[in-house]
């Protein structure tokens, strides 16, 4: 009986290093600029953001004068297993100050817009204006389902009928180029993804790792101005 248990817990043990070993690869910093597969457009569900962190840090983005729906949550640079993060540049990562005011309509925290350029944007290769004028190229281009853009109440959904939204129109995605994902009971963002030529793709196996599992997922009421 002891041996037994003794090999369960060694087994347990290797099988914990192993999963902090596959963790540490997953997120890859400090590489060089432009090394990536692939692009995920994030559309955040800004209720689901404030009702949570967001109010936590009287982020003015949850103030209740502003609209709040789907977001521009951010553009990320992808591999096909993990992801590049804060990528080497050849000096400090720094936003200007109209750049962040044009995004402003879309992507209303300026923390916000800091991070995900200092995150993801420098793993583009590409300078602060490029990068969120393709952020935002690629978010106009999605079409946002009716039902969510005027959602003045609280929603429910299964994760397929969130997606199916979506499919019905934008008839230029597919299935497996989409994802959902929750935190807790509540939506919490919409992932597209865009190979590099900027034509849409089938997300890889780390979108397809967060699509949400419930079955019922809650999609908190939207405030408009």
């Amino acid at each position: 009986m002891a041996t037994s248990r003794y090999r369960l817990i060694c087994l347990f043990c290797l099988c914990l290093i192993a999963a902090l070993a596959l963790g540490r690869a997953i997120a890859q910093r400090g590489i060089e600029p432009g090394r990536f597969d692939y692009y995920v457009l994030v559309l955040g569900w800004t209720p689901s953001y404030c009702a949570t962190e967001g109010n936590r840090r009287h982020d003015r983005q949850c103030d209740a004068e502003r609209t709040q729906a789907f977001t521009l949550h951010g553009l990320w640079p992808q591999n096909t297993h993990g992801w590049p993060e804060d990528c080497r540049t050849p000096k400090r990562p720094w936003v200007p100050q109209s750049v962040i005011d044009d995004l402003r309509d879309v992507m209303p925290s300026k923390n916000l817009i800091i991070h995900e350029y200092r995150t993801h944007g420098t793993c583009s290769g590409l300078e602060p204006d490029q990068y969120f004028g393709l952020a935002r190229d690629l978010y106009e281009r999605v079409r946002i389902p009716e039902r969510f853009s005027g959602a003045d109440g609280r929603l429910t959904f299964s994760q397929q009928e969130i997606e199916g939204e979506f499919l019905k129109v934008n008839s230029w995605l597919k299935p497996n180029m989409i994802v959902v994902s929750c935190r807790g009971q509540n939506l919490l963002d919409v992932r597209i993804c865009f190979g590099r030529d900027l034509f849409p793709k089938a997300c890889g196996p780390n979108e397809e790792n967060r699509v949400c599992r419930l079955d019922r997922v809650t999609v908190p009421a939207a405030r408009s101005r």
